[in-house]
């Protein structure tokens, strides 16, 4: 998802003698963000102006566990000042908004003929991406997840939420409050495209688990799972779809603030335009009427639906 970054300048009227942008960066955790170290890396610049100390960077390849901070710099000099405390940037959905831009879809004006703002964009593009979460059942986004599952003794396999599984930092059953079995990395075995981890140690499944079941008598122990799934870039598919109802999210909003929300079809001379009801779209939106997502956005994310193995 793409991230907003939040840059201060207090001193912009003495700074910008000195230094004529900021270098921002970029970090997948807070100690590599305040170090620069590890997975930091310098990501772009902001150009300073002048009297203004406040900025918004877009970050369009940030994710959930971005860290930022960021510090002025001369871009002739090369002179540097102090990097910032570290912060997370603020997400706004699986397009920014230069990109929503560049696909030209529909009338970005508003009812009085000025420009849409960008805020109100990030803000729409946040809300289709919400629903495109919903409509499929998991997000796309980069980050970690811990999550509880009913443990199949049979099978040894756990089916997280999140698809995209990228690593499985932690494995625990639990057979009581008090006892449990751990699982290394060595003992897992990740099926992305299937979407399932198996514990592969059969000794240790066997072993560790089998004599506090017998004990304790538990009939469905419970296991806990942390892991990291999603994509620092979402697929194609997913920001066409957001783009899609994006457009659809601003062309009803455009209709309620001229009044005109409730008519289902307009006739001018010999054309007819009517407005798509809730419930038309694809396979999900024919189950549940109250997904109201466009029939193009349904047919890019259909193929993203799984079913839900317990």
């Amino acid at each position: 998802m793409a991230s907003l970054v939040s840059i201060s300048v207090p001193n912009i009227v003495s700074d910008i003698s000195t230094y004529n942008r900021v270098e921002i960066g970029r970090a997948d955790s807070e100690t590599d963000a305040t170090s620069r170290t590890g997975t930091w890396s310098s990501i772009g610049y902001q150009t300073l102006v002048a009297n203004v100390g406040t900025y918004e960077y877009t970050d369009n390849d940030g994710t959930s566990v971005s860290w930022y901070s960021y510090r002025l710099n001369n871009s002739s000099t090369g002179a540097n000042g102090s990097y910032s405390a570290p912060a997370p940037g603020r997400h706004f959905g699986y397009i920014g908004v230069a990109e929503f831009r560049e696909y030209e879809l529909g009338d970005l004006t508003n009812p009085d003929g000025s420009e849409i703002s960008d805020n109100k964009i990030r803000q729409i593009v946040k809300v289709a991406s919400s629903l495109v979460d919903s409509y499929v059942g998991y997000t796309f986004d980069h980050r970690s997840s811990t999550e509880k599952h009913r443990w199949n003794q049979g099978t040894r396999r756990i089916y997280p939420i999140h698809r995209s599984i990228i690593s499985v930092e932690n494995v625990r059953v639990y057979v009581s409050a008090q006892q449990s079995a751990a699982f290394t990395v060595n003992d897992i075995f990740i099926n992305s495209d299937r979407g399932y981890v198996e514990i592969t140690s059969l000794a240790n499944v066997t072993y560790s688990l089998f004599p506090a079941i017998v004990a304790l008598g538990m009939i469905e122990p419970v296991v806990e799972i942390t892991y990291t799934h999603g994509a620092s870039v979402p697929p194609q598919d997913i920001k066409d779809a957001t783009a899609l109802i994006a457009v659809e999210l601003l062309a009803r909003d455009s209709l309620a603030k001229q009044g005109l929300q409730a008519i289902s079809r307009l006739r001018v001379g010999e054309m007819e335009i009517y407005s798509n009801e809730a419930g038309q779209g694809g396979s999900r939106a024919k189950r549940d009427p109250s997904a109201a997502i466009p029939l193009a956005a349904t047919l890019l994310l259909d193929q993203y639906i799984r079913p839900v193995i317990k």
